[in-house]
């Protein structure tokens, strides 16, 4: 037990301290830490006060020193986690798909909306689900059972994405999740689940490292099957190249 060996006990010592808070063993105490972070700890203001709190503590440095050396730790952790095998687990499921969609909520929308446009460029249909209310609704009616989905789940559980995840199971699709809370309600039952910590300054969260999970997830897929890769390179150029000619 990992965590044993970090407090230096034995593995039955964790076990009776476990249980002695009234848990049934581990996996109970990470599945209620899980739903606690679920549900969001901080609100916006709490969250920009902590920043600029921490920025004028080190105000004589500038803070992309600051981002810097917080990127610097974070890729340290991530080389000891099995991110490449969790991404490849991932990729194997992504492949077999017919359609790969993508949902972020919030700020990671704008990464999937990256990634799907990069996914359409290997010769994928990548498509993002971001409509709100009934038309989101409708987004989701339309999900196929040969669908994949990728859900990027941070912090509060948001309704949008465990309406995906319970629709693309009931139709027998794909689900993988890219997440901080592998044992939270969006990541729990997914087909794979990719475990990307992010990184921040003060109490301002970066994105960097999920940009690099799935940029990693395009580039694998890119290598699976380089014919079609290809293929959609060169219709790429051709209709930027009529693009020019008309203008």
């Amino acid at each position: 037990m990992d965590l044993a060996t970090k407090i230096e006990a034995s593995d039955a010592t964790v076990i009776r301290g476990i249980q002695s808070l009234g848990f049934d063993g581990l996996p109970h105490l990470k599945t209620a830490i899980a739903e606690k972070l679920d549900q969001g700890v901080r609100t916006p203001v709490e969250k920009v006060g902590v920043t600029l709190s921490h920025l004028s503590q080190d105000k004589d440095r500038a803070p992309f020193h600051l981002v810097a050396e917080s990127y610097a730790s974070m890729l340290a952790t991530l080389s000891r986690l099995p991110l490449a095998q969790e991404i490849e687990a991932a990729v194997r499921l992504l492949n077999n798909a017919k359609r790969i969609g993508l949902y972020g909520g919030g700020p990671p929308n704008a990464l999937a909306r990256q990634t799907a446009t990069h996914l359409t460029r290997i010769g994928r249909y990548g498509f993002v689900l971001e409509d709100s209310g009934h038309a989101f609704s409708d987004q989701v009616m339309g999900l196929q059972p040969d669908d994949a989905v990728i859900i990027i789940a941070y912090g509060t559980a948001l309704k949008e994405a465990l309406l995906i995840k319970t629709e693309i199971q009931r139709i027998g699709g794909k689900l993988v999740v890219i997440t901080d809370n592998p044992n939270g309600r969006v990541a729990r039952g997914a087909d794979a689940v990719v475990e990307v910590p992010r990184t921040e300054v003060g109490n301002m969260m970066l994105y960097g490292t999920i940009l690099m999970a799935l940029e990693t997830i395009v580039l694998s897929l890119t290598r699976e099957d380089p014919d079609r890769s290809l293929s959609a390179a060169g219709r790429l150029r051709d209709l930027r190249s009529q693009l020019k000619q008309q203008e």
